[in-house]
């Protein structure tokens, strides 16, 4: 190996960096943006958060729907780091309790965004996979921390409980639960505890 080519080597690739920089800019403004109850950013308004010009913009994202299946990778790995890991032995009372905790954690966070995509999803493949991609991540959570009351169901009744597993403790209810009956956040988990043991006992 040369000198030159070794030099190349450890070098970092310096437009590869800025790029990355200006995408996570611009999904860091978006989010933010939406954080802020703006629930339809224009691309300008994203690209002066971010910084930089609409056509800069769009030299990073071909298009919204690039962005957004960005934004929706972003967001999902964001949501499986809040809380604390759900243990997944003890009874039933404390595992509810435990799991609520974080997926009130988790709904809270979610909330703006979940706002935001609701405008837009029925004309978004890709804010409908998102969408498909949190509901899974949901149901695999809800799956192993009750597996032993679910596992105990027969067929028809688990998925018939799952269902309602997920109308209890996803976002479109915390949103039901935060603005229309305008609970506090600790009510609104209270309701979730509610509803989650009822569905298990």
């Amino acid at each position: 190996m040369t000198a030159v080519t070794a030099a190349a080597v450890r070098r970092p690739d310096g437009r590869a960096e800025r790029s990355r920089r200006t995408r996570a800019a611009v999904v860091d403004a978006l989010l933010a943006l939406q954080d802020e109850g703006e629930l339809a950013p224009s691309v300008q308004r994203v690209a002066d958060r971010a910084g930089i010009s609409a056509r800069t913009l769009y030299l990073h994202f071909r298009d919204l729907e690039a962005l957004f299946v960005e934004v929706g990778e972003r967001f999902l790995l964001t949501l499986g780091g809040i809380g604390d890991p759900v243990p997944l032995d003890g009874p039933l009372p404390e595992r509810v309790e435990a799991f609520c905790r974080r997926r009130a954690l988790v709904l809270e966070r979610l909330l703006p965004v979940f706002r935001s995509a609701r405008i837009r999803q029925p004309f978004s493949a890709a804010l409908q996979s998102n969408r498909d991609r949190y509901v899974a991540a949901a149901d695999e959570e809800t799956d192993v921390i009750f597996e032993p009351e679910l596992g105990a169901m027969a067929p028809e009744r688990r998925a018939t409980v799952r269902s309602a597993l997920h109308l209890a403790t996803c976002a479109a209810g915390w949103d039901v639960l935060r603005d229309d009956r305008r609970l506090d956040f600790a009510a609104a988990t209270d309701v979730l505890r509610c509803s989650v043991l009822g569905l298990l006992s």
